[in-house]
């Protein structure tokens, strides 16, 4: 059910810097110019069969995948659920949530959630901890760096702070952005998403501070980091990727993407990034050897694909329906 297609024109590279936070010439957050994030389009009815297997699930709008207990979690509304991923998706658990998540990340041997108010570990079978954070928990990240008070965890907030969640101190509060949509984090080097001024923002946790900003096109929505420290972010609003390396915090390939693109994903083993396209339902993997994007596969997907996440052991995406058409596992290898 793949397809290779040809290379569009590679865009024209832009870069640029915003003021350092932290700086005194740095305006209050309240006072600080904003945009409305962009969203993913609208999907119509699938014109094609879903490549793969689809599994009947309920809405939801965030996926991963842990490696360890070879387990996908999903978010819909009011819960979490499991799924083991062997011989077929099948449900293996699923736990409450205070109203919809926001977002899940593997985590050990299973996962962290952004839920609302809190911060929640499931380990195996159950709730490991569940850690109140001020305000509302937009995204997680784990965190163990053993020399900084053994945190486990940072947590971003929409009101723009970075929270670390320590097991032997009380959590530790950076002022960051104007919010706090998503944090990355690659070998002790972090970066946070702000959807509201469309930027990346180098965040040093040591030492308290957010660092260097860079914009992101005219709407990045969501973005994930490789093993490489290559932070690939999408820009919906402008229908094109970025990526950007953490270490040095720099601005390495700008790269059209048709489709009003959201969710994004890599897989490490076939080296590939995995875009979803929500105006046409599908998915495109790109390989990156060559420091720029080059396309190879493309999927029929189920309707409004807002969610993606890889087995990069065995090739499987897996991506989920916000419209409440399913959990679709696809095997690309």
């Amino acid at each position: 059910m793949s397809r290779s297609f040809l290379a569009p024109v590679v865009a024209v590279l832009v870069a640029v810097s915003l003021v350092a936070a932290g700086c005194s010439s740095t305006p209050a957050r309240e006072d600080r110019p904003t945009i409305t994030p962009a969203s993913p389009a609208v999907a119509p009815e699938p014109a094609v069969p879903a490549a793969g297997q689809v599994i009947p699930a309920a809405a939801g709008q965030g996926l991963a995948f842990d490696p360890v207990s070879r387990r996908l979690a999903a978010i819909t509304d009011g819960a979490v659920v499991l799924y083991s991923v062997d011989g077929g998706l099948r449900e293996t658990g699923r736990f409450a949530t205070e109203g919809r998540a926001n977002q899940v990340v593997p985590y050990g041997d299973g996962f962290l959630v952004a839920a609302k108010t809190s911060v929640m570990e499931i380990s195996g079978d159950q709730i490991q901890r569940n850690e109140k954070v001020d305000g509302e928990v937009l995204s997680v990240a784990p965190y163990t760096v053993q020399d900084d008070d053994h945190g486990w965890a940072l947590a971003g907030t929409a009101q723009g702070d970075i929270v670390l969640l320590r097991t032997s101190a009380a959590q530790k509060k950076i002022t960051g952005p104007v919010e706090a949509s998503q944090v990355l984090v690659r070998g002790g080097k972090v970066a946070v998403v702000d959807r509201r001024q469309a930027s990346i923002t180098e965040v040093d946790v040591p030492g308290g501070k957010t660092g260097k900003s860079l914009r992101v096109g005219r709407g990045i929505t969501n973005a994930v980091i490789d093993p490489f420290g290559r932070m690939l972010a999408v820009d919906t609003g402008e229908n094109q990727v970025f990526s950007y390396t953490i270490d040095p915090f720099m601005l390495r390939f700008q790269y059209p993407v048709p489709s009003a693109p959201w969710a994004v994903t890599y897989d490490e083993a076939a080296k590939l990034m995995w875009v979803t396209q929500t105006a046409t339902n599908e998915v495109a993997g790109y390989a990156l050897g060559s420091g720029m994007p080059d396309p190879k596969l493309r999927f029929p997907t189920v309707r409004q694909p807002n969610a993606v996440a890889v087995d990069a052991t065995t090739g499987t995406l897996y991506v989920q329906s916000a419209t409440g058409a399913g959990i679709q596992a696809i095997p690309t290898r």
